[in-house]
């Protein structure tokens, strides 16, 4: 019998849950609790958003999703013997919903709320919910003196938020809808764990505000792992953690049903609560064996063995993209622009077989669709592929023999995404306000 380590309750919000959760990374964030060597536990999950997002037709709280308190999550945990420059081995031994909270959401943020890959396309909120069973989901009806990556991270992240709009600025703002470039260190929203949260402790409490003033959102993939949303990670999978303070410092959260890569409507996976049972082991001074490529020797990244149990297709669709914009205009081995023209030539396509447009993107978003770099090499175009399984469709998407007759037989898929209206986002949670 696994035991299980941190529990929540999805009904509660998570300034509510009996063990303490976080959304914020910084070693003084103390510990919740402790593993040994070689012990297998279970730890439970709150969804990404905390429970913002219900289970109804609804959109609009996906629209009015307060983004500064999302991504929490449980830990951190200490690894016991675990010291800086080891590695830290950690086994998916397995993974699920919770017990009465077997369903999950994929959405597409306002333009003016976060937005996502394609917002210059798809401008709305919109969701879909799943049910969960077992395997398969459904459409519902509708220390600190020797770490210190988080000034690592900070500083050149304020580089890059101060970089917009001057001629250094290396993003693609003229290409894709202008999002935040970067999300810094911020006290509204932040729950630091044992520490506690902001609406009790900002600006009453030296401690927590000093933590919050330093403390590194979790929303991205970092050096320490993060949130890097390979949709490859699952049962069976084992990743090795570079290990930046004593005790390592696990964590673990936003958890998905299902991914495709890319997860490209940004809320896009189906995202769910749910427990993982893991068993950590630690290497010691392994760390070294992670290439360290940078100025720092913290500029590293984990490595992972993929697991047994993906999803197995044999037959697949396949769109490519090029470096060339929908305007027409060449970029230089740019794979993120190569990479957003195949999948809006897959939305495009796929939306001649009776589907919404919305309805395929966020398809796209959480199907375990394989996305690649192609080429990388042939100036002036990078190449990138989408590739899209069959078999996950209840009819035949690949070009048909007799376009006459295929116009016939096409059908509008009548039960499409709730979609809310343009315009008016405004960030707020309701249970603040209790």
């Amino acid at each position: 019998m696994v035991k299980t380590l941190i529990s929540v309750d999805p009904k509660k919000a998570p300034w509510e849950q009996e063990t303490p959760l976080h959304n914020r990374w910084h070693p003084d964030i103390p510990p919740v609790a402790s593993v040994k060597e070689g012990e297998k536990f279970r730890v439970e999950c709150v969804d990404w958003t905390g429970g913002q997002i219900k289970n109804n037709d609804s959109s609009d709280d996906v629209k009015n999703v307060d983004l500064s308190q999302v991504h929490y999550l449980s830990g951190p945990i200490t690894v016991e013997g675990a010291q800086p420059g080891d590695l830290l081995k950690v086994e998916f031994l397995n993974l699920g919903a919770l017990d009465d909270d077997e369903w999950g959401f994929t959405g597409t943020f306002a333009k003016e709320n976060g937005g996502g890959f394609l917002t210059d396309h798809f401008p709305k909120a919109t969701k879909a919910c799943w049910d969960i069973d077992g395997i398969y989901c459904s459409r519902l009806d509708s220390s600190r003196a020797d770490w210190n990556g988080t000034k690592m991270w900070n500083e050149r992240e304020a580089t890059l938020v101060a970089e917009e709009g001057t001629d250094a600025e290396k993003t693609l703002c003229g290409c894709l809808a202008t999002r935040p470039l970067a999300c810094l260190p911020e006290a509204k929203g932040a729950m630091l764990g044992k520490l506690g949260h902001f609406v009790e402790k900002s600006g009453k409490d030296d401690e927590w505000d000093m933590v919050a003033s330093e403390a590194a959102r979790t929303v991205p993939g970092r050096e320490n792992g993060g949130n890097c949303d390979i949709k490859n990670l699952s049962r069976g999978c084992t990743v090795y953690f570079p290990v930046f303070v004593e005790g390592a410092n696990l964590s673990m959260g936003d958890m998905h049903f299902s991914q495709g890569d890319g997860e490209v409507s940004f809320c896009g996976a189906i995202e769910m609560s749910g427990f993982l049972d893991l068993r950590c082991s630690v290497i010691k001074g392994g760390m070294k064996m992670l290439p360290a490529i940078g100025p720092s020797p913290l500029n590293v990244n984990p490595i992972f063995e993929i697991g047994p149990l993906e999803p197995r297709y044999s037959e697949w669709l396949v769109f490519e993209g090029i470096s060339v914009d929908e305007k027409g205009v060449q970029h230089y081995l740019d794979a993120t622009i190569a990479y957003k023209m195949a999948v809006l030539r897959c939305i495009k396509y796929l939306a001649q077989f009776g589907y919404s447009e919305e309805q395929v993107y966020l398809l796209l978003s959480c199907c375990p669709c394989e996305g690649r770099i192609s080429g990388i090499v042939d100036v002036p175009n990078a190449v990138c592929t989408l590739a899209i399984p069959l078999a996950i469709f209840d009819q035949d998407v690949r070009p048909p023999s007799d376009l006459e007759h295929f116009a016939k037989g096409i059908k509008v898929i009548e039960k499409d995404v709730c979609i809310s209206e343009e315009g008016g986002a405004i960030p707020y949670d309701p249970r603040l306000a209790k």
